[in-house]
């Protein structure tokens, strides 16, 4: 993740810190599974505290009631920002609600919170998705394809096939490539990406 893009969404947010005044900006994290969303965390807290600014954070372990709660601690905490990588963003509802009245900027970070009054900040997932796909028909250029999709209640999996198909859409549509099977995977979670995997190879 680019340093730069945090530094941005924090200043949208109206925190810019300074030597005098340090805002704190809360960051509740959906999971710490991935070995992505700790690298995220290291450019996010170099870009936040080179801001002037603290960063304080709490994983809520890929549980919803979890991150509800977190997020409560974080305001309760008097936070002046937060950041959510939302791991079930209607279940977080009330907490957005709650920030909303405070009037404490929320930005949804890589996981679309669908309100209004969030600010949306995330990769070019359509441009990923072009991206995935050409590096495989690079080195599969015809055949048979399995596309396996992320979290079915994640906007950004269905971002991602839009780039896929607009690189293979044509050859799908001609028959050079097959799509033998097409799974979404609960929760982003390698296990169920890769059980859906063997399950699409054992039936063909």
């Amino acid at each position: 993740m680019n340093k730069l893009i945090i530094a941005a969404a924090v200043a949208a947010a109206g925190f810019t810190g300074s030597a005098a005044i340090a805002d704190v900006i809360g960051v509740s994290w959906a999971s710490f599974q991935e070995e992505r969303w700790k690298i995220d965390e290291a450019a996010m807290v170099a870009a936040i505290e080179a801001a002037g600014n603290t960063y304080v954070s709490a994983d809520a372990e890929s549980s919803s009631a979890k991150q509800l709660t977190d997020i409560e601690a974080l305001l309760t905490q008097g936070v002046d920002a937060l950041i959510i990588n939302a791991w079930d963003k209607d279940a977080i509802a009330p907490a957005i609600e709650a920030a909303a009245n405070e009037g404490i900027p929320v930005i949804g970070y890589d996981r679309l919170i669908e309100d209004a009054r969030t600010f949306y900040l995330t990769f070019d997932n359509v441009g990923v998705g072009r991206i995935i796909a050409k590096s495989v028909q690079a080195v599969q250029p015809s055949g048979n394809y399995a596309i396996i999709k992320g979290d079915p209640g994640d906007p950004n999996a269905m971002f991602l096939l839009q780039g896929m198909m607009e690189v293979i859409g044509a050859d799908v549509a001609s028959g050079k490539i097959k799509i033998v099977g097409e799974s979404f995977s609960d929760g982003w979670k390698p296990e169920n990406a890769q059980k859906n995997m063997e399950q699409i190879s054992d039936s063909k």
